[in-house]
């Protein structure tokens, strides 16, 4: 199923950059977010993990082919798309191939590496590296994201073996039990606060109402999975692990992923929407706990993006 839909994606963005594209060439090259695209589903079974991780524990030389082959996608990405650069290459072999040479040697790196895969990505500097300035649509910010988490993935569970992440895709009747729950009780407190702050407004419309579902998927895989991997299964994970306090780190955990959504504005510092992403971490973080899972939390996260963007955005 994930080489099905990993497939369906690359086909329809070769399709869509090919009619936009000036040089219809170069669709060619919309392979590489497809194939990371593919890599993450693949990633996200526990059997692909477990012979990864055998494969790679047999021989642990081989783990410098994850990077490589990471670097390689960009490499192809960047030169179909007339970007690279030797500081751009440069720049990317250093970011993917960093947390496993720590990792290699300083198993307890796991604060630092957080911190190396997320805020290049925060602040923007991996998306800067894959501008590409030319006409038409493309695909540089997804591949960032899909190259750090399929990056992240790697590095963390397979070459670290860092417990309890979570990252399984798997359906499980408690996971949709407890990630409905949880987005029921966000918006119990978040709708009325959100009024009362003028944080959001009714805005709905029948043609919003018939992308939701495009909307929800969209959002679920690319922004709900990639921040659950980063904000529960890394970061409160470890918080968790260090600490011994669960309710603690649910809660400092939230703290940082409202800080994270500071800069989303106009405003700038936006304290609104730190308040907001505040109470969500909360509800996403109890989520994960409950459940063990980022597909619980992801879940709660992809509808609470979902009915903001469709109806109150």
């Amino acid at each position: 199923m994930a080489v099905i839909i990993g497939l369906a994606v690359t086909a329809a963005s070769i399709v869509w950059f090919s009619m936009a594209a000036p040089e219809p060439r170069l669709a060619i090259w919309m392979v590489c977010p497809g194939t990371a695209f593919t890599a993450m589903l693949l990633l996200g079974s526990d059997s692909v993990i477990e012979r990864m991780r055998t494969w790679i524990l047999n021989r642990p030389l081989r783990i410098a082919c994850v990077p490589a082959g990471l670097w390689t996608i960009y490499l192809i990405y960047a030169t179909g798309m007339r970007i690279v650069t030797p500081f751009a290459m440069l720049a990317m072999a250093v970011y993917v191939v960093l947390p496993f040479a720590v990792f290699s040697k300083w198993r307890s790196a796991e604060p630092l590496m957080i911190l190396w895969i997320w805020l290049p990505l925060e602040f923007g500097i991996v998306r800067q590296i894959l501008v590409t300035h030319r006409a038409g649509p493309d695909l540089h910010y997804a591949l960032a994201q899909l190259l750090a988490i399929d990056a992240g993935i790697v590095a963390f569970v397979i070459w670290n073996q860092t417990p309890n992440v979570g990252y399984r895709f798997e359906y499980q009747r408690t996971y949709v039990a407890v990630g409905l729950v949880n987005f029921c009780i966000f918006a119990v407190i978040a709708i009325p606060l959100g009024f009362a702050i003028h944080f959001i407004h009714y805005s709905s419309t029948l043609r919003k109402l018939y992308s939701a579902v495009p909307i929800f998927a969209g959002i679920f895989l690319f922004t709900a999975l990639p921040e659950e991997f980063l904000f529960r299964g890394l970061i409160q994970n470890w918080i968790e692990r260090v600490s011994g306090r669960g309710i603690a780190s649910l809660l400092v955990a939230s703290v940082i992923f409202g800080a994270s959504h500071l800069n989303n504005g106009p405003p700038i510092p936006n304290y609104r929407y730190f308040l907001m992403a505040t109470i969500a971490g909360i509800l996403y973080g109890r989520a994960w706990r409950t459940t063990g899972s980022l597909m619980a939390s992801s879940l709660t996260h992809a509808l609470v993006d979902t009915i903001w963007s469709v109806v109150f955005r």
